[in-house]
């Protein structure tokens, strides 16, 4: 393959964005390095790492010296630890002194779960090569050109705001300005590429063609663009420059990805939206607040399913039903419940209830945060008796081991993913009734985080369920025996904790 050659997948006949096999072609200054790393690993033989891939333009032949970098994807089936982390890096810099031809050895870590959930999986599918363990791109589905693609501009608005504060507040240098700038100009590059996708039918990293596509349908900002691609291949260390083209470029991406329906709504626009739509529907003098419960992020970084909101009404009224029901219209990633301040008054906020929710959701609500009025919640949670709250806890403890058992016994293929959920709340719910969190960190940490990192730090819970639960993570799927004992242990762990409590 020649150098000026370019990569531009194509869309399919089934309209589909499909690997270019044929393409792949290592060029050969590149391969010792790649052996290298293929080797330290194989030494290193970690566990935790499930496959390795190399990606990019060396793996289409497309390397060019003195110029480009290498990149890694490394999936794991659990978060690396810092240790592992800085042993790999350190192995790195030493090959980026072996093969100085190399600009960077450029490494990604993600766990299996988080890759397989987020846009960057489109990577593994279309532009990487396995080189070592399981290849996990059969579990990825063939993306089609438009918002499948759009990886740059998702991250883009993010990007540009984390940058400019960084900027502001002092951190870029004349030694690491230059990085910074090759860095967002490709994604700004990228992006342009992303918002054209689906008219032109393909998909591209090569930053003259995102250039060349772009601009036949912007015509008006090609300059800005060409100025992005320049900025990109020839960095500046001036920061000035860098903003104007945030600033003439940057947000405009992000405004039109928004109109195209390229970018989904941010978490904080989320929250607006929610606030006009409450306020049109009920009514402002109805609602006595809203709120915005749970954590914003799993452990590995990725956003939740979906996000929770309270509404609170002063009394139920019959068109209720058919008001929430429009919150669906919106199509967005929420889930609204209603309670009413006149029936929690009336059971008496010692006995609340909310469905299967005890007197605990009532202190999870309590430090929520509040979008409109004032919370009602916080202002009464001293009235819940504070032992039907831990006795709530309980309940639901054993209302999930149930459901582990009733998943094991009755699904022919019973999910990982809901057991796991199941063992979180389990042990989220024991630190709470045993005082190793408190109920402000459930808007804080999601249940992954607390039984990847928090179960570890507690000074009640017996070290063996940390090891199990850790074992029971690190595999691709159920192992039946695994989960029996790890049950087990936990089950005598709640017992144990029901004793020594008063109730």
């Amino acid at each position: 393959m020649k150098k000026d050659e370019k990569i531009c997948i194509n869309q399919n006949e089934d309209g589909k964005l499909y690997m270019p096999d044929s393409e792949v072609n290592i060029q050969k200054r590149y391969q010792a390095p790649i052996d290298d790393v293929l080797n330290f690993f194989k030494k290193l033989n970690n566990k935790n790492i499930y496959s390795i891939y190399l990606r990019g333009s060396i793996v289409f032949g497309l390397g060019i010296k003195n110029i480009s970098d290498i990149d890694f994807f490394i999936v794991t089936l659990r978060p690396l630890v810092d240790f592992d982390r800085l042993t790999i890096k350190k192995y790195m810099d030493k090959l980026n002194k072996k093969y100085p031809f190399i600009t960077k050895f450029d490494i990604g870590y993600f766990t299996l779960d988080q890759i397989l959930a987020m846009k960057e999986n489109v990577l593994i599918k279309l532009t990487s090569l396995c080189i070592y363990g399981k290849d996990i791109k059969d579990k990825i589905k063939n993306p089609r050109p438009g918002k499948d693609v759009a990886i740059s501009l998702s991250h883009l608005e993010e990007e540009i705001f984390k940058t400019k504060n960084e900027i502001r507040i002092g951190l870029y240098n004349k030694t690491n300005t230059k990085a910074m700038c090759v860095w967002i100009m490709k994604r700004i590059v990228r992006s342009g590429l992303e918002l054209v996708s689906e008219r032109e039918k393909c998909f591209t990293r090569d930053l003259g063609l995102c250039f060349e596509k772009f601009s036949k349908y912007y015509p008006d900002k090609k300059d800005d663009m060409h100025k992005a691609l320049i900025l990109a291949l020839k960095p500046t260390n001036n920061t000035k420059v860098i903003e104007k083209t945030f600033n003439n470029l940057g947000e405009w991406l992000v405004s039109e990805g928004k109109r195209l329906g390229l970018i989904s709504i941010s978490y904080n626009d989320m929250g607006k939206v929610v606030i006009e739509k409450a306020i049109s529907f009920f009514g402002k003098n109805r609602i006595i607040c809203l709120l915005r419960y749970g954590p914003k992020t799993r452990f590995d970084g990725t956003p939740p399913a979906d996000f929770d909101f309270l509404l609170l009404l002063d009394k139920f009224q019959s068109k209720d039903y058919l008001l929430l029901s429009f919150f669906k219209k919106l199509n967005l990633p929420i889930e609204i419940f209603v309670d009413y301040r006149d029936q929690i008054i009336l059971r008496g906020i010692k006995n609340y209830q909310r469905g299967r929710h005890g007197s605990y959701f009532f202190k999870i609500l309590a430090s929520a945060d509040t979008l409109l009025g004032r919370n009602f919640y916080k202002e009464n949670e001293g009235k819940l008796d504070k032992n039907k709250i831990k006795s709530d806890l309980l309940y639901r403890i054993e209302e999930y081991f149930y459901r582990i058992q009733k998943s094991i016994v009755n699904e022919e293929d019973p999910s990982k993913g809901d057991i796991e959920k199941y063992l979180g709340r389990i042990v989220t719910d024991l630190l709470l009734v045993t005082g190793d969190i408190q109920f402000s960190d459930m808007h804080k940490y999601h249940y992954t985080k607390v039984m990847s990192d928090m179960l570890s730090h507690s000074n009640t819970m017996n070290r063996d369920i940390v090891e199990l639960i850790a074992k029971f993570q690190s595999n691709s799927k159920i192992n039946i025996d695994l989960l029996g004992k790890l049950v087990g242990v936990l089950y005598e762990q709640y017992l144990e904790i029901r004793q020594n409590i008063q109730l």
